[in-house]
This record gives C-alpha cells, structure tokens and sequence, in this order.
C-alpha cells in the first residue's frame, strides 16, 4: 500500500489524513451546492459543517479508542495519531450532529432541511475517505482463496490474498448516493433522507462486515459493528416510518 502518499520537505502526508481532508472539502462543496434548492444559504450550510467536522473527528476517534483500548492503554499518545487511521462512522455521524444541533438552534436553521442537503454529501464524502483507508491498507477484509482483483489483494504485512472491502465500501457509498438522489423526490418530509441514509448504509455495512477481518466477538455470530447496525437500521426505519405517517395526516387535514 501507499500510506504514505508524499512529503513535504521531512513532513509525511498520509494518505488516509489526506483523502479524509478531500472528503470534508468535496462534502461541504456538495451540500453548498444543494443549499439553494431548500432555501438555505451557502454560507450556512459551510458554518455548520466546519462544526460538524470537528465533531466527527472527536466522535470517531472517540468511540474508536473506546472499542479498542487494549491498543490504546499503553499507548496513550496515538489517540491523538489520526493521521494514521482509526475512525468509526457512526461515532462521527453522532459527534457531528451533538456538537452542530445547539448552533443549529441557537442560529435558527431548519434542521431537517440541513439533513436533506448534507445527507448526499455524507455519502459522497465517505466513499472519498475509503480510498485514504485502501492506500492506508486499514480496514482489510479476511483472507481469501482468490488471487485476483476484486476479489483479492495482498496487503504487505499481512499474510494472504485480502478482500479490499474499503473499495467495496467506497462503491456502495456511491451506489447509496445514487437511490438517495432518486429517493429524493419522492420523499414525504423535510430530513427523510438522513433516515434513509442510515437503514441503507447500516444495510451495507452489515453485509460487508463478513468480508472484513473483523471478530465475531457478539454472541459469537456478529461484529460488534454488525450489532450497532442492526440497532441504526431498526431505529432509522420505526422513526421514518412514524415520521411519514405523520406528516401524510398533516398534509390530509391541509387538504
């Protein structure tokens, strides 16, 4: 792998710091883009994600060192190393939405319409930063029998032809962007495409945890990320289903 994409001068740009920065950029690009279309500024949708970013990072990061403080505990200074890998979606999906709601209110923003116009470039964004975890050669799947690609890559250090499951998750990142922009006009009320984005993505992750060389340390039959998957999926999918039911009433008593 490349985990190391350059340097400038004795300083080393990591690739997984560097296409983790591009996802921030290209995600806040999108989303200021799509701002307009639901009557939100640009400029708006910019201060929020700068306060999002710092809560993702934190989250992450966070819930990351949490599930692996056996690493971590002798090891006290690379909590800070994120640089060189070791973030979880959900724990930043999390932390950016904690730390963005108080200035969401206290701004006076719609907070459903934020989640309309970011959900899309979330999506876009986390296919960016799989590459980074690719180049890194983090976030590996399990040995298998299949020496070519796709189905097989060998990571040095690690014995073995490996599934690349952070390719495979940066294709159905992009495949959850495409059926979110299709379900986009459709939708029923203002913040649906977050909870779509959840169910979709828990999905996938869900599948792909099996190709990942992660233990199946849940009851022995699940990752500990298959079971938070499932929790997501379950939540999303009550809550968009109430939320639906809710605002068709609203629309019938309109009419």
């Amino acid at each position: 792998m490349h985990s190391v994409l350059f340097r400038i001068g004795q300083f080393p740009v990591y690739a997984y710091g560097f296409f983790l920065g591009v996802a921030f950029l290209v995600g806040i690009y999108y989303a200021s883009r799509r701002a307009p279309g639901y009557g939100v500024s640009p400029d708006s949708v910019v201060e929020v994600s700068v306060l999002c970013i710092f809560g993702a990072i934190f989250g992450s990061r966070l819930v990351f060192v949490l599930l692996n403080w056996d690493i971590y505990r002798d090891n006290l200074i690379h909590i800070f190393l994120i640089r060189e890998g070791g973030l979880t979606f959900y724990g930043g999906i999390f932390g950016a939405i904690f730390l963005a709601i108080p200035y969401i209110i206290h701004k006076k923003y719609s907070l459903p319409a934020l989640f309309d116009i970011c959900t899309p470039a979330i999506a876009l964004g986390y296919s960016i930063a799989r590459i980074g975890c690719f180049l890194n050669g983090c976030c590996y799947g399990r040995v298998c029998s299949y020496t070519s690609f796709p189905l097989g890559v060998h990571f040095p250090a690690l014995e073995g032809w490996r599934y690349p499951t952070q390719l495979y998750s940066a294709g159905y990142s992009l495949l959850i962007l495409y059926f979110l922009l299709k379900l986009e006009k459709k939708k029923v009320f203002r913040g649906e495409l977050f909870f779509d984005y959840l169910w979709m993505y828990g999905i996938a992750r869900f599948l792909i945890e099996y190709l990942r060389d992660e233990p199946f340390s849940v009851w022995g039959v699940m990752t500990a990320a298959q079971f938070a998957c499932l929790l997501i999926i379950i939540i999303a999918l009550i809550l968009r289903e109430i939320l639906r039911k809710h605002a068709t009433q609203r629309s019938q008593e309109r009419s």
